[in-house]
Parts: structure tokens; C-alpha cells; sequence
């Protein structure tokens, strides 16, 4: 299952790479160019908060844009429907602030497991990883969208994590090794920051796609139950 979940993903995501990025790069590209130009000329060698505020405000901002523009694409292709750029950015804005609320919440959840132990933390992250799909695709609330992630995840858990852990190295790996070569503060190292941040901004979907592959599976699993004489037609509904 892992195996031709992971590759679902990455045939979704190459066939769909211009449209996703369509939606992605015209508000992430200003953003690095401004971070890379406050980073390099404005703030201090050693990482000062308060210096990090004005950048990491914007991106809070402009993140969920974009990132709930990516949820709805997908689902539109799910469901044949089309949504252009346009629309997809308005649906970012309307759904802006139930978004930030339930990043807020799992976040807080999720930090707090990690100081604790680590492995909740983990857990809390993989169990709330649904959340934004049933917040957004049903309009569910914030403590709703967590609560019913908690009970939709709970059979996939180690098909989330796995296929999580391979994308990350995936991804990530190449990176370090050619950022390893370079001098933290030349010019070089900076516009190589730059250009992987627009490019990981992008490669990033593949853990918001491989997510909601698993979604639409647990989804139909559990509709599949609820039928007369499934196996498990009692089961409760997520």
C-alpha cells in the first residue's frame, strides 16, 4: 500500500507540477526575494528573534494562501472540477483564518509532545494530519477537523509516517549534501537558500498530495464499512 501510495503521488504531482506551481510561485517568489535580501543585508550572522519577525510575519501570512489554493486544486481534480488560479487564491483568503486557528491548535499540540517525550509529538503530527482536509472540504471547525483526523488516521498510521519519512529524505538529502560545499556566508550560499526555498515551496505538495491520497482511501474504506452487510457496518462515523 505504502509502495503505490508514494507512487500515485509523485505521478499526480509531475502531471500536475505546472498548475501546482502556478498557484505556489507568484507568491512565493517575491517572498524569498525579499527574505534572501533582508537576510543578507539587514540582519545580523547570528540569528537574532526579533530581527526574524518581519519575515516570518509575511510568510504566516501568505502561506495558508496558497497552501489551502493547493488542498482545493487537488480535490478539484479529484471530483473533475476545474478552478483556476484565481479562484483558488480567493478560496486561500476565505478560508485564511480557520486555517491559521487549526495551525495554531495542532501546533501547540504538537510542540508540547515533542518537549515532552518526542514520540507523542510525533504521534500528535500524524494523527492530525487529515485535519486540514476535513476543515476545508467540509467546513468542519478547527476542534472538529482535529477530532475527526484523530479517528480517520488511526488505521493509516504507519503508512502516514512511512510514506512522510521517505518523502523527507527524498527531498532533503540532495539539499544538504550540495549546501555542504558551500560557505554559509558567501553570496553563493545565499542564492542557493533562495532558489531551494522557491523549489522546495513547490516539491513540498508531495506531502500535502500523498496525504490527501491516504485520505480519500481511509474515506472510502470507511464508507465501504458503513455498508449493509460490511464486515464492519457498526463502525462509528469519523
Amino acid at each position: 500500500m505504502l509502495k503505490k501510495t508514494l507512487t500515485d503521488s509523485w505521478s499526480f504531482f509531475k502531471e500536475h507540477a505546472a498548475a501546482i506551481s502556478l498557484i505556489i510561485l507568484p507568491i512565493v517568489i517575491p517572498l524569498v526575494i525579499f527574505t534572501a535580501l533582508y537576510q543578507y543585508f539587514l540582519a545580523s550572522e547570528k540569528f537574532v528573534f526579533t530581527e526574524q519577525l518581519i519575515p516570518m510575519a509575511i510568510g504566516i501570512i501568505v502561506y495558508p494562501v496558497y497552501a489551502i489554493g493547493v488542498v482545493f486544486y487537488i480535490a478539484s481534480i479529484i471530483t473533475g472540477e476545474y478552478l483556476d488560479t484565481k479562484t483558488l487564491w480567493k478560496l486561500g483568503i476565505k478560508f485564511w483564518l480557520p486555517y491559521i486557528v487549526l495551525g495554531v491548535l495542532a501546533g501547540v499540540v504538537v510542540v508540547l509532545g515533542l518537549i515532552l517525550l518526542v514520540i507523542p509529538g510525533v504521534l500528535f503530527a500524524i494523527r492530525f494530519s487529515f485535519s486540514e482536509f476535513d476543515l476545508l472540504l467540509n467546513q468542519s471547525k478547527p476542534i472538529d477537523a482535529m477530532r475527526n483526523s484523530w479517528v480517520a488516521t488511526k488505521e493509516h498510521m504507519w503508512v502516514i509516517l512511512g510514506g512522510l519519512v521517505i518523502i523527507t529524505i527524498a527531498l532533503y538529502a540532495p539539499y544538504y549534501l550540495v549546501a555542504s560545499l558551500f560557505d554559509k556566508s558567501s553570496i553563493s550560499y545565499w542564492a542557493l537558500d533562495a532558489v531551494s526555498d522557491i523549489a522546495y515551496s513547490v516539491l513540498g505538495v508531495l506531502y500535502t498530495i500523498f496525504l490527501f491520497r491516504v485520505y480519500v482511501l481511509a474515506k472510502s474504506q470507511h464508507n465501504q464499512s458503513l455498508k449493509p452487510g460490511a464486515p464492519n457496518s457498526g463502525a462509528p462515523v469519523s
